[in-house]
């Protein structure tokens, strides 16, 4: 928790004063799109309760200050300063770049969100939901050719979105006697029905998330068509009405007592790398999600795990000159740079961070941990071609069948 008695505003007064774009927003956090590594799908997340935010893409994070003040580059005590000014708390400064408006009190009541059920509740329920839904053709064909059977489709129970009879669906899984309340996804309608946030905008392919359980505790969803170049999103409800949020945990696959296991990003992903391997995945929900990934590894080095393997896409290691084919590439060369694009070298400082993360997080319960590299060339970068780790199995597969 940031203590913030004695300031006479909070971090959403910050947000105002930053004039930061609000993506998502519910009683406890706002996602927003994010200032330091100019990410603009809502990845930095405000936290109201603590005053407290985080970048689940470029790890940015502090208190409400830290947030002024790493911006700026200016001291804490500046950063007050300044924020007391442009509040009206203080002498007020006409040379900031944005002004502030003074609307909260004029913005709609935040919705109010349950508590998260048990994980026996949302296993059950998730469960029952599958049992009603199907997979289209399509879904099916698109996992096949990524290297599943139609065997290992059916056993980790993978659905295609349904875009119809949402609310019929909810009333069964209450005939069921399913919880509703308090499982991620579902939420209250205005007239106290409840629903499920499934749209036709987030159609796609379901992908449960198991616990080291086994339990399912959320879902992605592998968009059909992707938005602000996201191709997944979290099955979630905490922008509604007695909604919940995903919590973003961790997908487990494989063998829980096996000596080595895998970390990568992305559940199925790392679904597909096991079923082609038969090697055990952690499949953290991003590179840079990695406080939900600590307390799984810690529970596993309590069992008979020895060796890590870091996994994590192959951009860890991407080319950063500059061949034009960027969409800022006209800002790179406005700016005089020609050898180097500044925006892919912030992307793979970024995801190297979260690949140091993993390795400080293994260190800190005595776990060795190694990088997997392929495809890469002569100068030790990645030349393009093979980036996630189920392509890399996949492709030494199919290249052993054909010899």
């Amino acid at each position: 928790m940031y203590d913030i008695s004695g300031f006479g505003y909070d971090i959403r007064d910050v947000v105002r004063v930053l004039n930061l774009t609000i993506r998502r927003k519910n009683a406890r956090s706002y996602d927003v799109d994010c200032p330091f590594c100019n990410h603009k799908t809502g990845k930095l997340n405000i936290n109201i309760e603590k005053n407290v935010f985080r970048c689940n893409y470029c790890d940015a994070h502090g208190g409400m200050l830290d947030l002024y003040s790493k911006l700026y580059n200016v001291t804490k005590t500046e950063a007050n300063q300044q924020i007391r000014e442009a509040l009206h708390l203080g002498q007020y400064r006409d040379d900031y770049q944005r002004p502030v408006k003074q609307e909260r009190d004029l913005e709609p009541p935040a919705p109010v969100n349950s508590e998260r059920a048990s994980d026996v509740e949302i296993d059950q329920t998730y469960s029952q939901m599958l049992s009603m839904l199907t997979l289209s053709r399509k879904h099916q064909e698109d996992l096949q050719k990524r290297g599943l059977t139609p065997e290992q489709i059916a056993v980790q129970r993978y659905r295609s979105v349904p875009l119809f009879g949402i609310k019929k669906l909810v009333e069964r899984l209450e005939d069921k006697g399913c919880t509703i309340k308090g499982v991620p996804g579902f939420y209250q309608c205005e007239d106290g029905a409840w629903s499920i946030h499934f749209t036709a905008k987030n159609s796609g392919i379901l992908i449960p998330i198991l616990s080291m359980e086994g339990q399912m505790q959320g879902f992605q969803i592998r968009l059909d068509f992707a938005t602000d170049s996201r191709k997944y999103i979290w099955l979630s409800s905490a922008n509604y009405q007695m909604g919940v949020s995903s919590g973003s945990p961790v997908h487990v696959i494989g063998n829980l007592d096996a000596e080595t296991m895998y970390v990568t990003e992305g559940a199925l992903k790392g679904t597909i790398a096991h079923y082609l391997s038969g090697d055990t995945f952690l499949c953290a929900p991003g590179v840079n999600q990695y406080r939900s990934l600590h307390p799984v590894l810690e529970g596993l080095s309590k069992r008979n795990l020895k060796l890590v393997y870091e996994a994590y896409d192959m951009d860890k290691k991407m080319r950063v000159n500059c061949n034009g084919n960027h969409k800022k590439c006209g800002e790179c060369l406005e700016a005089g740079v020609h050898d180097y694009c500044p925006f892919k070298v912030k992307k793979r400082e970024i995801i190297q961070n979260g690949c140091k993360k993993l390795y400080e997080g293994c260190r800190s319960l005595s776990l060795p941990v190694q990088r997997m590299i392929w495809d890469m060339d002569e100068k030790g970068e990645w030349c393009g071609r093979i980036k996630g780790i189920d392509d890399f199995y996949y492709v030494t597969r199919r290249n052993a069948v054909k010899q």
